[in-house]
C-alpha cells in the first residue's frame, strides 16, 4: 500500500503511542525504537515517525544495535502509512509478516449507554488484579498505569462478587484510544465486552472526544464483529510486524 500523510491517521497512530507508552523511546532516523522489556509487541518495536520514514541498511544497524544492546530482538512494525519496507525487510532475512492489525475509527458523541460497568480516572487495585489474572503476558499494569501522562479512564464489570472484564480509554489531542479490553473466560457471551466498551465511548463522550480509535488483530472475527455494530466504521490503516531472528548479540 502506498504511505499516506493524512493527518488524522497519523494523530490517531500518536494517540495509540500515548495510550500505550513504551518503558522508552529512542528517536534512530525517521523511527521510534521503543523498548519496554516485556509486554505487547507494540512497545517493544521500531515504528516510523513520517510517512516518508526512510529504512536502509544504516538506519537498520542502529535499530539492531539498540535492541541488541538490551538482549532482544529487533521487531520492526510496518504500517500502511509508510512506504512498503517488505522487500527490504525480506532481504535482510527478517521473520514473515506477524500480528496483523487494523486500526478502526467512529466519531465521538454517540451517546452509549451502559449497565453494571463503573468507569474510574485511576487504575484501582480491583482494576490491576484482574488485568493481571485476564492478561498474565502482559506488561505489569502498574508500571503502565504509571506511564500514562494523559486523561484516562478505567471500566470493569463486575458478577457474582469477582471482576468479570475490564479496559481503558485514554484521551490525546482530542482522540479517545480504547484498550486492554478484556473478558473473564468463564463469562464470555454474556455481553460484558459490548458492556466496557459501551462505558469506555461514554467516558471519551463525556471529556469531548471528537474519535474514538482502537486496534484490533484481524483474525480476531468477534472482536471485530462486535466493534463494527458499536460504530467503528472506518478502517484506517493497518500494520504488522517483521521479526529478525535469530537476535544479533546471540549470532
Amino acid at each position: 500500500m502506498q504511505m499516506t500523510a493524512d493527518p488524522l491517521a497519523w494523530r490517531i497512530e500518536r494517540a495509540c503511542v500515548a495510550a500505550l507508552p513504551p518503558a522508552e523511546r529512542t528517536r534512530i532516523g525517521d523511527w521510534w525504537a521503543a523498548r519496554s522489556g516485556g509486554g505487547s509487541r507494540r512497545i517493544n518495536a521500531a515504528s516510523a515517525v513520517t510517512a516518508d520514514a526512510l529504512l536502509d541498511r544504516s538506519v537498520l544497524a542502529r535499530i539492531d544495535a539498540h535492541y541488541a544492546a538490551a538482549g532482544l530482538p529487533t521487531i520492526v512494525r510496518v504500517t500502511d502509512l509508510t512506504c512498503s519496507a517488505t522487500d527490504w525487510l525480506d532481504a535482510e532475512g527478517f521473520a514473515g509478516p506477524e500480528g496483523a492489525t487494523r486500526t478502526l475509527m467512529r466519531q465521538g458523541g454517540g451517546g452509549h449507554r451502559w449497565s453494571g460497568a463503573v468507569v474510574a480516572d485511576h487504575a484501582g487495585p480491583c482494576w490491576l488484579a484482574a488485568r493481571r489474572h485476564l492478561a498474565p503476558g502482559a506488561s505489569d499494569p502498574t508500571e503502565m498505569a504509571a506511564r500514562l501522562s494523559v486523561p484516562a479512564g478505567y471500566a470493569r464489570l463486575e458478577e457474582g462478587g469477582a471482576v468479570r472484564a475490564i479496559g481503558y480509554v485514554a484521551l490525546h489531542d482530542g482522540i479517545a484510544v480504547i484498550e486492554a479490553v478484556g473478558t473473564d473466560p468463564a463469562a464470555r457471551r454474556r455481553g460484558h465486552a459490548r458492556a466496557i466498551v459501551a462505558a469506555l465511548i461514554g467516558w471519551a463522550d463525556r471529556h469531548g472526544a471528537a474519535h474514538i480509535a482502537l486496534q484490533v488483530e484481524e483474525t480476531n472475527a468477534p472482536a471485530r464483529a462486535l466493534y463494527a455494530a458499536m460504530g467503528f466504521a472506518t478502517d484506517l490503516y493497518g500494520y504488522h510486524y517483521r521479526r529478525r531472528v535469530p537476535c544479533p548479540s546471540r549470532a
